[in-house]
């Protein structure tokens, strides 16, 4: 509650300032503070109405605008609409038609907030003929001239003389600099800073840092270049010099990653009672974590911390995992790491809890898609070093749904963690299944090596899965790694290894899909078609619409649907019944006891052993076969897919059906594309001798009657 005697005063004071025509602003915002202070809010909002006609009556410009801030930045928004600033701007601005413009680009009387709008009129107001400023994308510039008819600002940029940058762009592109930055120094006086980087190269950085904030040593290394403060050829003689004297310094800190910022502080780095009582009254999560990780990269201070500074730091980390939400997976993490090498711990700072958060269900996969690539890596060592078992459940769980960049390093981990089997059965079942989404796609192009290793399916059986993951609409982490396996049909190499691995009949038929695909604008399909052409140019008829002259015999990895459905049909139950009714018996057999004689147990790993090795047998069977209805069968010659007649001497005739890898009914003829029969077919033509081994081991010399398509029975068969 305010007191009625100091408001009095202040009323006083207040009346005593309209009668002084002297008055500065700097009086007024003495006694608004004063007046907020005590609590009288209505009144000081008054008074600082007050204050602002009487500046603006005694044409106090610069006073006007720096009162104008203060109000900005002490006025609750509620308590001032747009046209309320508007109309007090108007006030600053008075009848100076320059300034008039320059309120309304400043975006008085819009819906900007009002401490934005001072913020740019401030600006605006002081890009006089002269004035120096820093633009984002321009650089270091000096103003020519500021158009308030056609609401330009002329500036004078390196290579760019008399550019103009529209009022409003000005606002908020430009940086106006004071005489101390180091890009006006350079400027007023070149041969000084020259002398400075010769003699103090220490000193050029702590006034960089001091002009721009705290820079990562490469945009420090490009901002002095770029502005010609330091020379390239000069920059490792300069910085070796400034680097050796700043280690020394205690009010710099030079961090161990050059990825991490160069900064200036305010005092030397130190952890006493007053650090611990300004950390006890954070309440900003991101700032808490900052100043933990500076006390965490400085082991010596973590070792000197006391029982009551411990107590805070404990407090102080728990508040801050308790208050990161869970769309904020990532600054949970860094709280945990975080209080682990601190060496806080429960129930003080139950840190261990949030660990147990990511290593459950699809945490894990929203942690590692809010961290940076860099956090990425010793996060993952983090939480393996916690729990290294539920880490590697969690992992191999999740495998199918991380992002690329996630992806890759968890597969590290994981390979380097003895879990490559694991991985391999993973990635062999949804390449079996076509489930296998665009960032596995990508990992294993990545590692053609690691696909060899695995046996996983040829780059010919992926090529057509790559191609219906670039025709999906994705955006984000999942548009750039789209664009990354796009590339891979840039490579002439993977082209290469795609279509050598197809037989003719489906080169065709996939150079047909890619001239189809939306996965490329009309302009890149161009260039991929001539691509491919160059390499196979027989695919040329695949555009004219010509066919090819001679038949070419099918051949290949193929099947029936019906054989491969069989196989199918036999790896699921294979997973889904077996392979669990088995995890079951070594359960129960482990009940038994000791191991080293439990029969029942050993029996249990050994069949388990067994479905293993079967289940890999039939899944790289799956991956490495292309279910067919053999309509690609060959028109005159012998191949897969087609029925031939064959006359032995005496006038015996036989007909062979010859089908797919699995295809074998002998009752129908079908004989499959692995015999030694289909192979010795396979390229003939009508009336060629082939030379045939009978029953008895005797060979004999038979023709080729006639080649034909399947018949009705057999194609019936073949579904």
């Amino acid at each position: 509650m305010s007191d009625p005697v100091e408001n009095k005063e202040l009323e006083s004071r207040v009346l005593a300032l309209l009668e002084n025509h002297k008055a500065t602003a700097v009086d007024w915002i003495t006694i608004l503070d004063e007046g907020r202070t005590a609590g009288v809010e209505s009144a000081t909002r008054e008074w600082g109405e007050m204050a602002q006609e009487a500046l603006a009556k005694a044409n106090v410009v610069e006073g006007g605008i720096e009162l104008l801030k203060w109000r900005a930045e002490s006025t609750p928004k509620e308590q001032m609409t747009p046209k309320d600033w508007l109309r007090n701007a108007e006030m600053v601005a008075g009848s100076n038609p320059h300034r008039v413009a320059l309120i309304e680009e400043a975006g008085f009387g819009q819906r900007l907030a009002a401490r934005e709008c001072v913020r740019r009129f401030r600006l605006l107001h002081s890009l006089k003929p002269g004035a120096l400023v820093l633009h984002r994308t321009w650089g270091f510039g000096v103003v020519k001239k500021a158009d308030s008819l056609y609401k330009k600002i002329l500036i004078n940029f390196k290579g760019r003389p008399g550019h103009g940058l529209a009022m409003k762009v000005a606002a908020e592109t430009l940086e106006l600099l004071n005489d101390e930055h180091l890009l006006s120094r350079n400027h007023k006086d070149k041969e000084a800073v020259q002398l400075l980087v010769a003699e103090n190269p220490a000193e050029v950085v702590r006034i960089a840092l001091a002009s721009f904030g705290p820079l990562q040593a490469a945009v420090l290394q490009k901002a002095l270049l770029d502005n010609g403060v330091v020379q390239e050829q000069e920059w490792k003689r300069f910085w070796d010099g400034a680097r050796k004297v700043l280690k020394a310094d205690p009010m710099v800190s030079i961090p161990a990653k050059r990825s991490e910022p160069i900064r200036l502080l305010d005092r030397a780095a130190g952890y006493d009672d007053s650090w611990f009582d300004k950390l006890s009254n954070e309440r900003n999560i991101k700032t808490l974590l900052s100043r933990a990780r500076e006390l965490a990269d400085a082991p010596a201070s973590v070792a000197a911390i006391q029982p009551a500074q411990k107590s805070i730091l404990s407090n102080r980390m728990a508040f801050a995992l308790l208050g990161a939400t869970s769309r904020q997976p990532g600054i949970k993490l860094m709280g945990a790491l975080l209080s682990s090498r601190l060496g806080l711990t429960p129930p003080d700072c139950d840190w261990p809890a949030a660990v147990r958060e990511f290593l459950r269900g699809s945490a894990i996969v929203e942690l590692l898609h809010d961290l940076p690539a860099r956090e990425l890596k010793p996060t993952l060592e983090f939480l393996w070093a916690q729990d290294s078992d539920s880490a590697r459940a969690v992992m191999l769980a999740q495998l199918k749904h991380f992002r690329f960049s996630a992806l890759q390093e968890v597969m590290a981990m994981l390979l380097q963690k003895g879990a490559g089997e694991e991985c391999r059965q993973i990635y062999a079942e949804a390449c079996a299944t076509h489930l296998i989404r665009e960032e596995m796609l990508l990992w294993v192009l990545r590692n053609p090596e690691q696909r060899e290793v695995w046996d996983l399916p040829l780059p010919s059986i992926l090529a057509p899965l790559v191609v219906e993951e670039l025709e999906q609409d994705y955006m984000g982490d999942r548009l750039k790694t789209q664009k990354m396996l796009r590339e891979k049909f840039e490579e002439n190499d993977w082209l290469q290894a795609t279509f050598d691995g197809l037989t003719p009949g489906r080169q065709r038929d996939f150079f047909k899909r890619l001239n189809l695909s939306t996965a490329w604008p009309g302009l890149d399909r161009q260039v991929l078609q001539a691509k491919i052409l160059k390499l196979y140019p027989h695919l040329q008829t695949v555009i004219t619409g010509e066919t090819d002259s001679a038949p070419v015999a099918t051949y290949g990895f193929v099947t029936s649907h019906r054989t491969y459905r069989e196989r199918q049909e036999q790896l699921e139950k294979l997973i889904n019944v077996d392979i669990p009714a088995n995890a079951k018996e070594i359960a129960v057999a482990r009940s038994y006891g000791d191991l080293r004689e439990n029969f029942e147990y050993k029996a249990a790993k050994e069949m388990q052993g067994i479905l293993m090795s079967r289940r890999a047998e039939l899944e790289h069977m799956i991956s490495r076969v292309r279910p067919t209805d053999f309509s690609e069968a060959p028109k005159g010659v012998a191949g897969v897919g087609s029925t031939v007649t064959l006359e032995y001497p005496g006038g015996r005739i036989e007909h062979f059906h010859i089908l797919g890898e699995w295809d074998q009914q002998p009752d129908l003829n079908i004989i499959s594309s692995n015999t030694r029969m289909a192979k010795l077919l396979v390229e003939k033509t009508p009336g060629d001798e082939v030379l045939v081994t009978t029953e008895e081991g005797k060979e004999v010399t038979c023709i080729m009657k006639s080649i034909e398509d399947l018949p009705a029975d057999i194609k019936e068969w073949v579904k």
